[in-house]
């Protein structure tokens, strides 16, 4: 199997990385990939940085004690 990024071979799945539209890419690429689908789509969520997530849980999901 080969990066969907930049062709590179992937000999084992310590190399191999999802990124979050599902599409396999190496390590190396993961980031650059990742910004490279936010900056086509600025409504996605970048799900590799912690700081973009966007937590949808409804008001009511934790019981109150």
């Amino acid at each position: 199997m080969n990066c969907t990024n930049c062709g590179n071979k992937l000999s084992c799945g310590c190399q191999q990385r999802t990124a979050s539209n599902g599409t396999k890419v190496c390590s190396n690429c993961l980031s650059a990939y990742e910004a490279n689908l936010v900056a086509q789509n600025p409504n996605l969520t970048n799900h590799n940085d912690p700081k973009k997530y966007i937590w949808n849980i409804p008001n009511n999901y934790y019981p109150k004690p």
